[in-house]
């Protein structure tokens, strides 16, 4: 039992080391393109979102998906003054004096609805829309599957899906990282170096009781995209860097 022990050790420390070393070399060159000002990085950098909206919207009606948290609505804003037909924002938080009072200074119509989308009452109360805007939900979702197969649901027209990801692993495609499932050492190898606010379950230990609020998955490219196709989507567009992705996509089903 003590052997079984010390070689589980001595694996999560291997896999720990490779971890480290895959993470650190993709920032490596991540710092080198910045320095060098390459247009490898200008073309890895995250669309502008206005552009997105202002492209995507018009005429259309529109959902965000987690418009609250650190934006306080304001693509829904970007999106009703883009000329969408209707739009609606949903979130598990309340909204904050900062939204509501935007609301009342543009005389908006912006309809919020507080809930979790993964709760089939809260989809339904939503309802669906032509162009589904959802960024920085998908990696705090316990089942990823889950939220996607919901925004399939609210999705008549197109998906913009935004998130946090993990650098493609050299000769593995579709891989992702439990985040909870990872030890201390585990988690520096993921954390980096980053300021800003704090990640649940990789700059600190995960905590069942916070929910949401951990960063469940690491996800990589690859997998972003089989899930979508699983889910009924196809990815139409994508911009990607080595942490970030933005994709639009379209049901196909």
């Amino acid at each position: 039992m003590a052997t079984g022990r010390k070689a589980t050790r001595r694996d999560t420390r291997a896999v720990n080391a490779v971890a480290r070393a895959w993470i650190t070399a993709v920032r490596a060159r991540q710092r080198a393109r910045r320095m060098l000002g390459s247009a490898a990085a200008a073309a890895g950098a995250e669309p502008p979102r206005a552009e997105l909206v202002r492209r995507l919207v018009p005429g259309r009606s529109f959902l965000d998906v987690g418009c609250m948290w650190s934006v306080d609505g304001a693509i829904a804003f970007a999106a009703e003054q883009a000329g969408a037909r209707s739009v609606t924002g949903v979130d598990l938080m309340a909204p904050t004096a900062a939204f509501e009072a935007e609301r009342a200074r543009r005389g908006s119509a912006v309809r919020f609805v507080r809930g979790d989308i993964h709760d089939a009452g809260v989809v339904e109360e939503v309802g669906v829309h032509d162009v589904v805007w959802c960024s920085g939900v998908l990696y705090h979702a316990p089942n990823p599957l889950l939220t996607l197969a919901r925004l399939r649901t609210l999705t008549t027209e197109q998906l913009v899906l935004a998130t946090e990801v993990l650098p493609e692993l050299p000769g593995l495609r579709g891989a992702c990282v439990f985040y909870p499932g990872l030890d201390a050492s585990g988690r520096r190898a993921f954390a980096g170096r980053r300021s800003g606010s704090e990640r649940v379950a990789l700059d600190t230990p995960f905590d069942a009781a916070r929910g949401y609020e951990n960063w469940w998955w690491g996800i990589t490219p690859s997998a972003l995209e089989g899930m979508l196709l699983a889910s009924g989507f196809e990815a139409l567009e994508r911009v990607v860097s080595p942490f970030h992705a933005t994709l639009v996509a379209r049901p196909t089903r």
